[in-house]
Formats: C-alpha cells, structure tokens, sequence
C-alpha cells in the first residue's frame, strides 16, 4: 500500500484531517457522495480482518482507465516511474492490459507495522499474466493462487496461505465497517480504497517526506484524533485527477468560515489554512505552565515580558495561513486584535535578539509598517496589515490582491470550488514550488532543512513538468471530515 502513487494526496489528506479533528463541536454541514458503491469486486473474497483494501478498475475498455492512461503520458516522471516499476515486474503497460482483469485489487493484511500484500484480478488471461510474473527482476518471485474466479498474487506461498486462512473467518463485503465506510465511494472512481485508522497513520509517517519531529507529530495527531477508517476515491476528468475522501474519527468537528486565504497575494507556490484552536497549538501553549522542565520558569518569563502565557495561546489559537511564494514565505494570522499581537511579539522579539545576538528595528517592507528581526544572515518581518498580523521573509510574502487573482488557483478553483465554511485549505503550484526550492533566501533554507535529507533529496529530484496544481479542502460532517480535491494536469 505504501507503493501506492497516492501518497502525495493521502499525506495531504491526513494532515488535514488531523486538524479538522481536533475540535469537539459538531456541524451539520455535509458534501457527502449520495452515489456510493454497494459494493466492489473481489472484497467478497478478502478476508473482513484486511486493514487495507484498495480498487483499481483495469478493463481496457474503461472510458476511466483510458482518461487516466492519456493523464499520466502527460507527466514524464509519472510515466517514466510506472513504466520502469512495471518493467520490473516483467512486462510493459499493454502487457498487463491484455492479462489483466477488469478489477485488480491491492489488499493488506497484518499489521500496520508488519503488513502482508497480496493482489487479486479476475485475470482475463491468467496464464499470460503468469508468464509475465515469471520475469519479474524481484529477488522474491511472485507466487499465485486461484481462488475462486480470482487470481491471487504476492511474494510469498505464507501470505497468499495468510489470505486464505483469515478469508475463512469472515469476508470482507459482509463487514459492517466496510459497509458503511463504502457508502460514501462514488460508484465509477477508477480508483477505490478502503483503509483503517492504523493503516491510514502507518501509510503517512512511513512517507519519510521530514524530520523525525514532522513525522512525530503526525503520529501525536493521529494517536489524538484516534481515526477509525478512511476512504479515498480518484476519477479521472479532463482537468486531471479529482480525489474524495471520507475519514472517520471519535470526535466531532468544526467548520469555520475561513477568510485568509482570500488576502494571500498572487504568485502562491504553495498555501495551507487552518484553525489554530483546531490544530490544538493553544493547548500545546498552555501546557507548558504542567511542564516539567519549563513549567517553573514561566511566571518570571510572563513578568519580564508583560505577556501572559494564555495571551499567546490565544493567538495561537487563530485562524492562520501559512504560505510561500516563489521566493519567500510567509504566516498571516487572523488574530483577535492584530494590533496587540504585534507590540506582544515586539516584547518577545527583544528578548529572543538579546539572547540570540540578533538585532530588531522598526522599517517599512512594501510601503507597510514593520518590525525587521535580524538573526545573522536571517532576516524576518513582521507587523499588520488590513487588521491582521504577517510574518514574511521578503515584500512579494506580503498579504496581497488575493489568492484568487493567481491564474493557476483561479483554474482549480474554477473545476473544484472551495466552500466558505470548511475545516481546512490547502493549495500547491508545483511550478513555482519548485523555484521555491531553488530560492536562496536564507530563511526558506533553514525551513527547508527542518524536513532532514530526505526533504532535501525529494526537492532536487522533483519533476514538474506535465503536473499544475493540487487544490484540497475538507469539510466537517459530525464525526466525518470529508475531503474533496484536485490534481490538475496540464
């Protein structure tokens, strides 16, 4: 499952989601799917105890299939990475077509930790397609099994006798879970999938996108927000790749009216706006008076600096966007009075450049009125504008005309418009993130390396040629958020 090419969408998915689902007030709004599936071919063989179950539709005569071939030709890296794993596993793409079944499916068994994987098709050619395994380069050769009408494969004789054994105690179509979690799949997705809560959590932090401490706290949140299943969908449409999502939880959430991202400025490489209150940084603020190490020293750091530790979670506690343009980045903050946020910061600021040998001054970025904080070769703004507080690295970070002038925005957002009350927004213009990546900016360096090399080694490997943009945003239903977004392909 974690070969799956939908990391990209579920990392962004559950990272929302884990937000989304830290506010414990319930919403009646809903954009669920009314046209979900009864069922899906091949979980009447899957045993009820697989924690992933994903759906591929691989008829060759599929209109979906056949838009989605058309889509991936046109983004090299994509085509280049799937023709390479599938010359791999022995033959090309027309190969697998010809033996193919009209259904293929990935199911997971075991654990999140130690997960089995096994493939079934209701193989049109069960013997071609053997004969394709066959010359597979896998040190571990495919092995197959017929069960029933469909043909069963993965690594080894243990797993496919794993499938068997645990299929014998109960079916996946007849789980109830699976029931439910499946009436939210639009019926004709050429992609279907099926994960539970620990399977959706492994899927992310195994991605090694960051640090350990990016993958830590994607662990906290999930730990936190306990998600029980998910589902994701993907149909091919002209524009590109349209994602659904629905993830389950044991808490209810909250949608917001979400205003910042509309005083973002043009030129936007990438952008995500939350709540503070639901991302919990208010809590992690107040948490600090319990700590241990810190917890004694607050008082005196609340006299010196005039500011009380609850002041600060309040503005934690806000709606925020954080955002990069093509050469900075940025942090737009809806707090409740800009105007004091800014002279509590100042307070901070003069603390931190005495302890940090750094200098601060008043200046002015872009004809607006500003603090510049100078830490070495680092230099960061901050002040206010139209009412709410920014941190930028450079003058084009500044809140602008809007998001929505961007060309490349208003084209998604065109194909998926985002709603005014959501739990989350989230936007990347690949083409610019990737000048983004080249930026020398010293503050966008040191963000950077925060992700450890393993950030670094994505962003010098990263091809944008043939993809535009990914436009998400999720929306809160009781104790389902919902995610609807939008890879678009040029």
């Amino acid at each position: 499952m974690r070969r799956i090419s939908l990391s990209l969408v579920l990392l962004l998915a559950c990272s929302l989601v884990f937000a989304a689902c830290g506010s414990k007030s319930k919403s009646k709004n809903s954009s669920s799917s009314s046209n979900g599936s009864s069922s899906i071919p091949g979980a009447e063989i899957a045993p009820a105890s697989a924690i992933g179950f994903v759906s591929i539709s691989t008829a060759g005569s599929d209109a979906q299939w056949q838009q989605a071939k058309t889509l991936i030709a046109r983004v090299p890296s994509v085509q280049k990475a799937l023709d390479k794993a599938l010359s791999g596993s022995g033959g090309t793409l027309t190969d697998y077509e010809q033996a193919l079944g009209t259904t293929t499916n990935l199911v997971e068994l075991g654990t999140a930790a130690k997960p089995v994987e096994v493939v079934l098709t209701n193989a049109t050619d069960a013997a071609k397609l053997k004969s394709i395994l066959a010359k597979s380069t896998s040190k571990k050769k495919p092995v197959t099994a017929v069960i029933g009408s469909w043909l069963a494969v993965s690594d080894s004789q243990a797993a496919l006798d794993q499938f068997q054994s645990a299929a014998a105690k109960g079916k996946l179509a007849d789980s109830g879970t699976f029931k439910q979690a499946l009436a939210g799949v639009p019926a004709d997705s050429f992609v279907r999938a099926y994960l539970t809560g620990p399977a959706i959590t492994a899927s992310v932090t195994s991605l090694n996108l960051g640090s350990a401490s990016t993958t830590n706290m994607l662990k906290s949140a999930a730990k936190t927000n306990q998600l029980e299943w998910g589902t994701l969908s993907v149909s091919a449409v002209p524009e590109g790749f349209s994602v659904s999502g629905v993830f389950k939880g044991k808490t209810s959430s909250a949608n917001s009216n979400s205003s910042l991202i509309d005083e973002l400025p043009g030129g936007i490489a990438l952008a995500v706006d939350l709540n503070g209150k639901d991302l919990g940084l208010d809590k992690a603020v107040l948490t600090l008076r319990k700590n241990a190490t810190y917890g004694k020293e607050i008082p005196q750091l609340e006299a010196l600096l005039g500011v009380k530790l609850e002041d600060l979670a309040t503005l934690l506690g806000s709606e925020m966007s954080i955002y990069a343009t093509n050469s900075g980045i940025g942090l737009l903050i809806k707090a409740p009075n800009a105007t004091q946020s800014k002279a509590m910061l100042d307070k901070v600021v003069k603390l931190l450049s005495a302890q940090l040998s750094g200098a601060s001054k008043p200046t002015s970025i872009g004809g607006v009125e500003a603090t510049q904080l100078t830490l070495g070769k680092m230099k960061v703004y901050y002040g206010v504008k139209s009412g709410n507080l920014f941190i930028v690295t450079d003058a084009n970070a500044l809140p602008g005309a809007g998001i929505s002038s961007d060309p490349v925005y208003a084209a998604a957002a065109k194909v998926l418009p985002v709603p005014a009350s959501n739990a989350g927004v989230a936007f990347i213009d690949f083409a610019k993130l990737d000048q983004l990546s080249k930026s020398s900016n010293s503050v966008v360096k040191s963000v950077g390396s925060l992700g450890g090399s393993s950030t670094a080694k994505m962003s010098s490997s990263f091809d944008p040629r043939g993809v535009s943009s990914l436009l998400g945003y999720i929306v809160a239903n009781g104790d389902n958020v919902e995610l609807k977004a939008l890879l678009s392909v040029k």
